[in-house]
């Protein structure tokens, strides 16, 4: 009968040994995913996950010479703290919007994405002539459309109703131009037909001139382009009668080279070598030089004088 008893006891303990190994190894595997915004430094981020910086490091396979880009996912290694315990619970119960209780697939990985700090952005207030059809080009991810239109990634992701950070070369999203100057907009807004003008333009300006000053002559297009005084498109400032000698004597109709291409583009990039000015003349050749006599000089580049 001893026997017996002893052998029920060491029966019921393996058995819990057991059911608590199983419960162990079936715990669900839970992963949680940050993704970076903008200023974030890693020691910030350690510190709020309360995670030792060399963890999570090494969780992501970052060097010390690594920098890390907004928009970028780290995964926060999981502490056995009371105190991260408590921070997953807290994260998991406000994933979940509808306050249901979650449940989780054994063996399962699971990631949660948060914005710790931050709302959702509000898209309402952007006006729909602020919103501009943007084509994705080859290596355009949200990161750098972020940068190059002064705005965020959940913008961008709440602006075209996705959640996802995955483009495709040549699909169309909607993108905010708000917070842009008028420079940046035009750039953005450029047409091939418009830039090949623009190169076109200038190899018949200025081929002969230093690379500057073709980068200068292609300034002076733009800023007649953003400038009330003059028309507000490439082709109406350059075919304006009496105000290129390209277009008089047909030098407009040569194929651009390259050089005009590269000045064009720098060009629209920004670079303007004559800071603001309106118009250029050679006063080798130029027929109407008094016209420019009354004007400020602002830079002389080649042969070309730059005025305001």
């Amino acid at each position: 009968m001893l026997k017996i008893k002893i052998f029920t006891i060491n029966f019921l303990i393996s058995f819990i040994i057991v059911l608590l190994s199983v419960t162990v190894i079936a715990a669900p595997d839970l992963s949680l995913i940050y993704v970076i915004q903008q200023g974030d430094t890693l020691s910030e981020i350690a510190a709020e996950y309360d995670v030792d910086i060399n963890k999570l490091k090494a969780a992501n396979n970052i060097s010390n010479k690594a920098n890390i880009k907004m928009g970028d996912e780290l995964i926060i290694p999981q502490e056995k703290s009371e105190k991260s315990k408590n921070k997953k619970k807290l994260l998991f119960k406000e994933f979940n919007s509808t306050r249901e209780e979650l449940s989780f697939t054994i063996n399962t990985h699971y990631a949660a994405r948060i914005n710790p700090g931050h709302q959702a952005p509000d898209i309402d207030k952007i006006p729909e002539d602020k919103i501009i059809n943007y084509y994705v080009g080859p290596g355009d991810t949200l990161y750098d459309l972020a940068r190059d239109f002064s705005t965020t990634i959940g913008t961008i992701l709440a602006l075209n109703n996705r959640e996802n950070s995955f483009l495709r070369s040549g699909e169309r999203i909607r993108l905010p131009i708000n917070n842009l100057t008028s420079h940046q907009i035009l750039n953005q807004r450029v047409s091939k037909q418009e830039l090949d003008l623009l190169a076109r333009a200038v190899y018949g300006e200025s081929r002969g001139e230093p690379y500057a000053g073709q980068v200068a002559v292609a300034a002076v297009i733009i800023n007649r382009v953003l400038s009330h005084q003059f028309p507000d498109t490439f082709a109406e400032v350059i075919y304006q009668g009496g105000q290129f000698s390209a277009v008089s004597d047909g030098q407009i109709n040569l194929s651009p080279n390259q050089t005009a291409y590269r000045a064009a583009r720098e060009a629209l990039n920004g670079s303007d070598p004559t800071n603001g000015a309106l118009y250029f003349y050679n006063p080798k050749t130029a027929t109407r030089v008094s016209f420019f006599k009354g004007r400020r000089v602002v830079t002389k580049i080649g042969d070309h004088v730059f005025v305001e």
